[in-house]
């Protein structure tokens, strides 16, 4: 797989590989946005210091990004930090290849910067060429715009509601019920 790469959307969110330049902005989102962190960040542990965390995080998946083995972006809008998305390999995939994960700080929400952000990861990665790709997406089901941006994904991208693989995902020191939506295969065939 190709190292992650910058990506800018016609509707002007740009996409920048995590960088630890963004640890600033990363942990004051955090702060502002603790009720939806808890859904859409499942590694975060409010026990543990904020900074370090992102710190690590940002070093970690800097890493993985420039190896292809993991693709986190911050998502952007007129040069501020509006939130996360992320191509991982999880130990929850049941068919997929990666999952795809995002979050978008509570000042932001309500705008389509999810929606946007996620129809230029999925774009991207169905140019990369090579074998079908098929994308996973979980959400805790108490993420109601989580929920409402992964229905509208499958809907835009062909993929369904995917009860099959369903989990429960740990956070924090709890087993949380996440629904999947599955988006069977990337590039898209065209239909005859």
């Amino acid at each position: 797989m190709r190292p992650t790469s910058s990506l800018i959307s016609e509707e002007g969110i740009r996409l920048i590989p995590a960088d630890p330049i963004w640890h600033e902005s990363i942990v004051v989102a955090i702060k502002e946005s603790q009720p939806d962190v808890r859904h859409a960040l499942p590694w975060f542990e409010w026990s543990s210091p904020i900074d370090v965390q992102v710190s690590e995080y940002l070093e970690e998946v800097q890493r993985l990004g420039r190896g292809g083995l993991s693709h986190h972006w911050i998502v952007v809008h007129r040069d501020t930090f509006v939130g996360l998305i992320a191509l991982d390999h999880s130990p929850h995939l049941v068919i997929g290849h990666w999952n795809l994960g995002y979050w978008i700080r509570s000042a932001y929400q309500g705008r389509r910067f999810a929606s946007y952000a996620i129809d230029s990861v999925l774009t991207w990665i169905s140019a990369a060429g090579g074998a079908p790709t098929a994308i996973e997406m979980r959400v805790d089901p108490l993420n109601i715009a989580g929920v409402a941006t992964a229905i509208s994904a499958a809907r835009r991208w062909k993929g369904h509601r995917f009860e099959e693989g369903d989990v429960h995902v740990v956070i924090g020191e709890e087993f949380v019920f996440h629904y999947c939506w599955l988006i069977p295969r990337l590039p898209i065939e065209a239909s005859s």
